[in-house]
């Protein structure tokens, strides 16, 4: 009797086991057919075909199943997720096989081109979105068309946020229903359109509530008439037709792709999901669009040319994205807002993000390389280059940015920064460790005529923040100031090199934000190295005459060029006609505010001064003997 029983329990367990085991369900685009049963498509001699049989099935896959692509074959359409995983058993979505990374792609290819004169060709494309944002050419990504093509026109007044006057515009060509691209200030380009032309005034539907500053700089686009160079575009969404200018160069002797699909991956409430070793390409929104989803996983995979983010997610807990290249997104490369905690951005090379003006979003938190606000988040161990604005901007609370290596940014839009903080919700604990940032490039085209050098940082603290740890970084090349301190306070920076920047370190308080004064900023052992004469070691700012309450210093390298031995700058009652500015030495700064106490100041010689690393190694000897400075409590 009890050899029955354990007979049937083990019947019965062996039944369940059976009925929730993981199964592989594998796809071929060369070899695959769509009409084919699940369980023949469980095996990788008789695969399904198509991305619409995955999402017609997707409902059925169970936790630890995987869905898997042949190497080295394209598959085109939106996967949309409709199951979830488990801790223990994700849903998985990689690939089989050998060769390159399977391509899970947006694109559709445009023929049949059909002269219109001057050089314009058009084709229909029926597959194209309302707002189609993206075209390639050989595989190269291309910028609509725009006038003028590569600077902008000056307009010398605004009226609130719905117009802007060129004195200098002709009434011919009349731009209305174009769009207009407008820099309204350092940091926001907004693209509106324009609903009427009368005399150099250009009316536009406002967009965002930012406003114009006057002599700044605009340009027109999405309108044929901008047409004129290889490769610029226009898209007749009414028709389906899309306009691009070949000149002299025969259409069919290039291949042309636009964007079929808006998102390739959507994710709504969906849970556990792997994404590895896949490529994406073409999306003309999102690559990725993850809504209220926790535990997705996106790691060894590439994106390719996103018309908007490669990857934007709300509300989705415990995100990873590992050991991705990101490259040529119009807009941001990962956009994670407030309820992505926990976040994990690792080892990704992200690259060529919002390089085009006009073709990334409108108004703030655009043209950026990773943009997280999640509180326990961490970005490391990535290599960020080329970038439109700033390639870290984030926050949350216990969020770390470290080791990572940053180069090429602020050249569309800027006062901005490698790494950027400014909060508009108080949080605690940030970190900022062991970054390498270099080469801020600085925007001024667009601005006004006189504007002062660049405003590109390479780590900028800036309004209403609080409560940052700046750590063992590394920040070169910076037209502006290597760090800057602006209206923020409760900063520790220990251990930095600041080289080669405008202002090797910027603290500065103003009325832009009266509500978050500057204090208790904490400076110890950094090294603040100018390498030619016009830069400044130290540059201390305030409305008031209260600069030596801002900063507590001590242990610090100053290095300066022998000409000069003025190493600090202070300014007080800025903006007002009793403002005050101070060149000083650090012994008249030690003795004068009594800072610095531990400090040295020293001078190099130009063939040393000319190499940061070799100059480095050398403050690192001098370092030794110094007897040991650490940050006091507050």
């Amino acid at each position: 009797m009890l050899n029955k029983q354990l007979a049937l329990l083990y019947a019965i367990s062996l039944s369940s086991y059976i009925g929730t085991r993981a199964n592989n369900y594998y796809f071929s685009s060369s070899k695959g057919d769509d009409s084919r049963n699940s369980s023949q498509a469980q095996s990788p001699s008789t695969p399904w075909k198509t991305i619409a049989r995955l999402n017609s099935f997707f409902s059925n896959l169970k936790a630890g199943d995987s869905v898997l692509f042949d190497r080295g074959e394209i598959f085109y359409g939106a996967i949309n997720v409709k199951k979830s995983g488990t801790a223990a058993l994700p849903i998985v979505l990689s690939c089989y096989g050998r060769g390159n990374a399977p391509v899970i792609s947006a694109f559709a290819a445009l023929s049949a081109w059909a002269p219109l004169g001057g050089g314009i060709y058009e084709s229909a494309c029926p597959s194209c979105t309302l707002t189609d944002k993206v075209l390639i050419i050989n595989g190269n990504l291309q910028a609509l068309g725009r006038y003028p093509n590569s600077s902008y026109l000056d307009y010398q007044s605004h009226n609130d946020n719905h117009s802007i006057s060129d004195k200098n515009l002709p009434d011919s060509p009349n731009w209305t229903r174009a769009d207009i691209v407008i820099k309204k200030n350092h940091w926001i380009i907004d693209r509106s359109n324009i609903v009427s032309q009368t005399a150099g005034v250009l009316n536009y539907a406002s967009g965002t509530s930012s406003t114009p500053t006057d002599h700044y700089g605009y340009f027109i686009e999405n309108d044929p008439r901008t047409l004129d160079q290889f490769g610029e575009w226009y898209f007749d969404s009414s028709r389906k037709k899309i306009r691009v200018f070949f000149g002299d160069k025969i259409p069919r002797s290039h291949l042309v792709k636009s964007s079929a699909e808006n998102i390739l991956v959507n994710l709504n409430g969906q849970n556990f999901i792997h994404f590895d070793n896949l490529s994406f390409e073409g999306a003309n929104i999102s690559t990725f669009r993850i809504i209220n989803s926790k535990n997705i996983t996106v790691q060894n995979c590439s994106i390719n040319i996103s018309g908007t983010d490669a990857i934007d997610a709300s509300g989705s807990p415990y995100l990873k994205i590992e050991n991705c290249l990101i490259d040529h997104s119009l807009n941001d490369a990962i956009n994670l807002d407030i309820g992505c905690i926990f976040a994990t951005i690792r080892n990704n090379m992200i690259r060529n993000t919002g390089l085009f003006p006009g073709m990334g979003e409108s108004g703030t938190g655009s043209y950026q390389a990773v943009s997280v606000f999640g509180d326990n988040s961490i970005v490391e161990f990535n290599e960020i280059d080329s970038t439109g604005y700033n390639p870290i901007y984030f926050g949350g609370n216990s969020t770390t940015v470290k080791n990572n290596r940053i180069a090429y940014f602020c050249s569309v839009k800027d006062d901005g920064a490698g790494i950027y903080i400014g909060d508009w919700r108080v949080t605690t604990r940030k970190k900022i460790t062991g970054n390498i940032v270099f080469n801020g490039i600085g925007a001024p085209a667009g601005t006004r005529s006189g504007d002062s050098r660049p405003q590109v940082e390479g780590i900028y603290i800036d309004d209403n923040s609080s409560d940052v740890n700046i750590q063992s970084n590394s920040i070169s090349g910076c037209p502006d100031a290597g760090i800057k301190i602006h209206n923020a306070h409760e900063v520790d920076i220990e251990g930095n090199a600041s080289f080669n920047n405008g202002i090797q370190l910027l603290v500065a308080e103003d009325t832009f934000s009266s509500h978050s004064p500057v204090k208790n900023i904490l400076c110890y052992r950094n090294i603040l190295f100018c390498k030619s004469a016009g830069q400044m070691c130290l540059n201390i700012i305030s409305t008031a005459d209260d600069l030596n309450s801002f900063v507590r210093m001590d242990g610090n390298f100053y290095i300066r060029p022998a000409d000069n031995h003025e190493v600090i700058q202070l300014v007080s009652k800025i903006w007002s006609a009793s403002s005050l500015t101070r060149n000083l030495s650090l012994s008249q700064w030690q003795e004068m505010y009594e800072q610095d106490q531990h400090s040295k100041q020293t001078s190099l010689n130009p063939s040393l001064s000319s190499n940061f690393l070799l100059a480095n190694d050398f403050l690192i000897n001098l370092f030794k003997p110094l007897s040991p400075v650490s940050l006091p409590e507050r």
